[in-house]
């Protein structure tokens, strides 16, 4: 009788073992650092996107000097809005928001996605991203709880270079584990 017992204890044991290893079938370095990737375009670069790069110019014009201002006085605010809830597949909720005063431009973006798979916070380290320069972090969740479990990050710098497009350029995204 007793071995019969310990017998279905290291089954029972076992068997929990087993599932606990289980793991995420998505869950890889690769596919998280994807993850936010994409979605640093989507919600970050797109929305820096449309920030006025703001200059002085002179030119001339048949032999007078003309000088030209460019200045934003009052404040522009833009609100960038995902949202979609779908039975199969993924559902969203993000909010991104882009201030600009003058040379000064602040990114804040805000949200949550859910899948059948996991769900995901996605949102800029306070005070948002400002003149290029700040985070985008995404924190990962199994579905149901409310702990995450893995976290990745991008951070923005503005370009200094006068040559490219962008005015600013992504570091590496880091991912990692709580």
């Amino acid at each position: 009788m007793k071995k019969i017992a310990l017998y279905n204890i290291l089954m029972l044991f076992a068997f929990v073992t087993l599932v606990s290893c289980e793991g995420r079938e998505w869950d890889t370095h690769d596919e998280l650092e994807a993850l936010t990737g994409n979605w640093a375009s989507v919600y970050v670069s797109d929305v820096l996107n449309n920030i006025f790069e703001l200059e002085d110019s002179t030119y001339r014009k048949k032999g007078r000097e003309y000088t030209v201002t460019t200045s934003i006085k009052d404040t522009l605010n833009m609100t960038f809005s995902w949202h979609s809830n779908s039975m199969d597949g993924d559902s969203i909720d993000i909010v991104a928001t882009l201030m600009q005063i003058g040379d000064s431009s602040t990114v804040i973006v805000n949200g949550y996605r859910y899948s059948d798979d996991f769900w995901a916070h996605l949102y800029t380290t306070d005070p948002g991203i400002i003149n290029f320069e700040g985070k985008f972090h995404v924190d990962f969740y199994e579905v149901g709880k409310t702990t995450p479990w893995a976290w990745s990050e991008i951070a923005y710098q503005r370009d200094r270079d006068e040559y490219r497009y962008n005015l600013y350029k992504r570091c590496d995204t880091q991912v990692g584990r709580y």
